[in-house]
C-alpha cells in the first residue's frame, strides 16, 4: 500500500509556478514586492533549511534553534527523538518543502497554526531569532505564494455498478 501511495505521489507534479518561471529567466514572473520577499527569504536565512528545487523536504533541523516555539505548537512532540532516543534529535523535525505552501495548512508537525503569516512569524523567531515586521512577513508571504504551481488533475476511475453477482466484502 505504501509503495502504491508513493508511486501516486510521485506523479503529483506542480510545474510552472510564478517562481519556476522566474527561475527560468522570466523577470516579469514576480512582482517587485514578491522579489523583495524572495530577497528577505534568502537574507534572513530561511533558505538555509528550505533550499533546493523543493525548497526543503530533504533534511532535519531542530525546531526552536534560537527560541523554543510555544508549548501548544510543540504539542508534546519531541521529534526524531521518539525514534532515535538520541538527545541530539530532541525537537528535530524534517524541514518541509515550501512548494504549494499556501494550499497546505495547517502548518508545523502539530498542525496547530492555520495562518501562513503566523507560521512565518513563528519561524522567524524560533529559527532565526528575528522579530519580523508586519511588512517583512507580508513580503515573505507574497513570495511563498509564488511557489504554487499548476495543480494536477486527478481523475478517478469510474467503476462498474455492483450487481447481484458482485462479490461482497467479508466483514469479520
Amino acid at each position: 500500500m505504501a509503495e502504491a501511495i508513493e508511486a501516486f505521489e510521485a506523479t503529483l507534479l506542480t510545474p510552472d509556478s510564478s517562481f519556476d518561471l522566474y527561475l527560468k529567466g522570466d523577470n516579469n514572473a514576480l512582482t517587485a514586492e514578491q522579489k523583495e520577499g524572495l530577497k528577505l527569504f534568502m537574507d534572513k536565512g530561511c533558505a538555509t533549511c528550505h533550499s533546493g528545487i523543493n525548497m526543503g523536504g530533504e533534511a532535519y533541523f531542530p525546531f526552536g534553534l534560537v527560541e523554543r516555539p510555544p508549548a501548544e505548537i510543540i504539542a508534546g512532540d519531541t521529534g526524531r527523538y521518539k525514534i532515535t532516543h538520541s538527545k541530539s534529535d530532541e525537537y528535530v523535525f524534517k524541514a518541509p518543502s515550501l512548494r504549494n505552501i499556501e494550499l497546505t495548512p495547517p502548518y508545523f508537525h502539530s498542525g496547530k497554526v492555520w495562518n501562513l503569516k503566523d507560521a512565518i512569524k513563528i519561524m522567524g523567531a524560533a529559527q532565526l531569532g528575528a522579530v519580523l515586521s508586519a511588512e517583512e512577513v507580508d513580503k515573505i508571504d507574497g513570495f511563498l505564494k509564488t511557489t504554487t504551481g499548476v495543480q494536477p488533475k486527478v481523475e478517478y476511475p469510474i467503476l462498474p455498478a455492483s450487481t447481484r453477482l458482485t462479490p461482497k466484502p467479508k466483514l469479520d
